[in-house]
């Protein structure tokens, strides 16, 4: 990435490959990194000899490809094909903090991926809100290139690929090619019912804010998918939310980089102090303590 300094880079980790470009399967990843700007931050213009991938972890700024502008904020995914002039600026409020990858698929990939492939080169670029929590697989992959731990090589290419797929899902459900999940309905079928509420909770657990929600939008009652959630688990559909968003909680506080805030707001809770309640409820302690406890694991010793 050229880089333009007249505004700092608060940090920036860079993998790149001696040899141009790295294989992992069906992918050739010529670079990976995370970079964090400060207001007035400028990227510049580059043609794009690969495919790059890039995910708003925080703060918002502007990308350019070609002639066009696109304004980015939290949560954007942007893709950029090939052949195309790409450039980003920092916007004027605050910082931009984003990871990127930049790849091609080669020979070895299946026509699963030369179909994304297809997509994703049909435009000069591809503009998206995550829907799947695309940040974890994302800096978890990164956690991979820092770390190097044994079988790194297999969890890297098993985390690229999610991050393409899921990718390529924001992009084309924004473009109404595919449809959303939508399970078959049965009220006959207790088991089937609880199981599309559990697979419904994971798929929106962010955006989730009340068990009607899911009522509407399975099309059972209120009551019925309460009581039958109970009797077969044990356990209240309003705990189990709870418990997920937690799990989604602690995931965001130990690889995103994110304030306590920024978790309460991405996972849609009203406010701060409800967070705060329903964390604590579920850990036995407030999500402050647990950020103190992954700062201290952190420190060298």
């Amino acid at each position: 990435m050229n880089s333009h300094n007249t505004a700092g880079c608060v940090f920036h980790f860079d993998n790149v490959f001696p040899t141009g470009q790295s294989t992992f399967g069906g992918i050739d990843l010529y670079q990976i990194g995370e970079i964090c700007c400060e207001c007035g931050y400028e990227i510049l213009p580059h043609l794009q000899h690969c495919l790059e991938l890039s995910y708003i972890v925080s703060g918002g700024g502007f990308f350019y490809i070609d002639d066009e502008c696109v304004k980015v904020g939290e949560g954007d995914i942007v893709f950029n094909a090939i052949g195309h002039t790409h450039a980003i600026r920092t916007d004027d409020s605050g910082m931009l903090r984003f990871v990127y990858m930049g790849f091609t698929f080669n020979e070895a990939a299946n026509e699963a991926f030369r179909d994304m492939q297809r997509f994703f080169q049909s435009a000069p670029y591809h503009h998206a809100k995550d829907t799947y929590n695309l940040m974890i697989p994302f800096l978890r992959n990164l956690d991979e290139f820092y770390a190097q731990k044994p079988y790194s090589r297999i969890m890297i290419q098993n985390y690229l690929e999610e991050v393409i797929v899921l990718s390529y899902r924001a992009f084309t459900e924004k473009s109404g090619k595919v449809t959303r999940y939508a399970p078959q309905k049965s009220p006959h079928s207790v088991g089937y019912t609880v199981y599309s509420v559990i697979r419904y909770i994971e798929k929106n657990v962010c955006e989730l804010k009340s068990v009607r929600t899911i009522a509407n939008d399975l099309g059972y009652s209120y009551t019925y998918l309460s009581h039958t959630f109970k009797e077969k688990t044990g356990m209240t559909l309003r705990w189990y939310i709870n418990h997920k968003k937690t799990e989604k909680a602690l995931e965001m506080l130990k690889y995103g980089n994110l304030s306590i805030k920024q978790v309460a707001e991405r996972l849609n809770y009203a406010t701060l102090q409800s967070f705060n309640k329903a964390f604590t409820r579920i850990m036995g302690y407030p999500p402050s303590r647990y950020v103190a406890l992954q700062q201290q694991e952190a420190a060298p010793d």
